[in-house]
This record gives structure tokens, C-alpha cells and sequence, in this order.
């Protein structure tokens, strides 16, 4: 693991140890404040059932059957062989019998996710991602492009996860996604390859901020990449 990534990881733990030990109990009371000729009076009002209106705190960051779509992007997504494909640029070498050089290795990666949360710490849903990675090769004489190697991959996977902490607007969490994946990539002598693997994205630690609009950042290892950033948005979810 590089040095930068070891540091994302640290960032991403101090935030988390700070914001479970400023969490207050999950179902926090609910306040009165009433006044009459004798004095001020408080009242301190606990729900006994889960179903009624006061089921969520002001404190907790979501509704109970809301949707969220996310949009995100990611370094260090996995390949079809389980290796990190922007780690190195051996998957984008090609073999050309005439001289060349060859450019940099350029790595792009988009990931959307639709949850819905089933309650306020679990949600099920599905993520598609894309990884593309692209290399030119040059003429050493005239510095010309005389030739590209591109290589994709699609993962579709059903997605699970699980909010061990919620309060105010944030959320931490963990999340585990299964499914199908799919290589495209030019070969030798310009053939186009495509063949399916098993995709999976294990993420551990992820951190969500926000209500309706949010942010988030994940850290982890699968298709989605060792370190996923993005934006989301939920739909019927308010604060009460």
C-alpha cells in the first residue's frame, strides 16, 4: 500500500474515533418546554415504540425506506485477475515489431449506485462501474502516434450496506458488493478480447455526510477501488 494511501486510510479512522465519541445514544429524547403562573416546566419524552412518529431522532441522517443514488469515482480498482488495474501499466503493454516508445498510462474509473435503505442501518441495492485504461505508442523519429492499446472493465454487482453509526448528518459504514465482470480489451495484432470474471468490492470503512444531498468517501479493495469518492442523493428522507 502506497504512503498516500496509507494516509487517506489514517484520515478516514481519526474522523470516524471523533465522531463516535462525540455520538450521543442513537434514540435521543425529545424535549417540552411548557410555562404557566408557577414556573417553567420541562418534559422529557421517550418513545416506547418504534413506530410511531417519533421513530427517528432529529439526529439520525436518513429515513427508513428511502432511495439513494450515488455517483462516484475510484483509484485502484481491481481487474479481472484481482489486481489493482491502475497499479502499474503492465496490463497496457503491447507488442509492436516496429521501433516505439511508448506514452503514459492513463486510468479513468465512474461508478453509480442505486440503496434503498430497508431501515435506518441497512440498505440493499445494485452498482455498476467502469474502468478504462489507455496507452498510446509513438515513432521514436517523427514522435507520431502509430498505435493504442485500450482496456475496460465493466462490473455489475448487487451491493449491501450496513450503518454501524449515524449521527446528525453523518454516517459511517460498511459495505460488500457481488456480481459478474466484464474484460474488453485490444490484443495482440489488433484482435479484440472479451471475457467474464467475478467481480467483488469489500469495503470496510466508508463515511457519508449530509441528508439529502451528501458526500462520501470509502476505503477498501474490489472493483469500486481502494479508495472511492463520489456524491449522492436520497429521495423521501428528511429530518424530523
Amino acid at each position: 500500500m502506497s504512503t498516500a494511501t496509507k494516509n487517506l486510510v489514517r484520515m478516514m479512522v481519526v474522523i470516524a474515533a471523533v465522531v463516535i465519541c462525540s455520538t450521543n445514544d442513537l434514540y435521543a429524547q425529545h424535549h417540552y418546554h411548557f410555562r404557566d403562573s408557577l414556573g417553567t416546566y420541562e418534559v422529557k419524552f421517550t418513545p416506547a415504540k418504534r413506530n410511531t412518529q417519533f421513530e427517528l431522532s432529529p439526529t439520525k441522517p436518513l429515513l427508513p425506506k428511502s432511495h439513494e443514488l450515488r455517483l462516484g469515482i475510484s483509484w485502484g480498482a481491481t481487474d479481472s485477475y484481482g489486481e489493482r488495474a491502475n497499479n502499474g501499466s503492465n496490463t497496457l503493454d503491447k507488442y509492436i515489431e516496429q521501433p516505439h516508445y511508448t506514452g503514459p498510462a492513463n486510468w479513468y474509473s465512474a461508478s453509480f449506485d442505486y440503496g434503498y435503505w430497508i431501515n435506518e442501518w441497512a440498505s440493499v441495492g445494485g452498482t455498476v462501474t467502469w474502468v478504462g485504461g489507455i496507452r498510446n505508442y509513438y515513432n521514436p523519429i517523427n514522435h507520431q502516434r502509430i498505435d493504442r492499446k485500450e482496456l475496460h472493465h465493466v462490473a455489475i454487482m448487487a451491493i449491501g450496506r450496513f450503518a454501524w453509526l449515524r449521527h446528525g448528518i453523518v454516517q459511517l459504514y460498511s459495505s460488500f458488493a457481488l456480481g459478474v465482470g466484464i474484460e474488453r480489451c485490444e490484443g495482440y495484432a489488433g484482435n479484440i478480447l472479451n471475457f467474464s470474471y467475478c467481480a467483488f468490492d469489500v469495503k470496510p470503512l466508508g463515511i457519508s455526510v449530509g441528508r439529502r444531498w451528501f458526500g462520501y468517501a470509502e476505503v477498501g479493495y474490489g472493483s469500486r477501488g481502494v479508495f472511492n469518492v463520489g456524491f449522492g442523493y436520497r429521495i423521501n428522507s428528511k429530518q424530523r
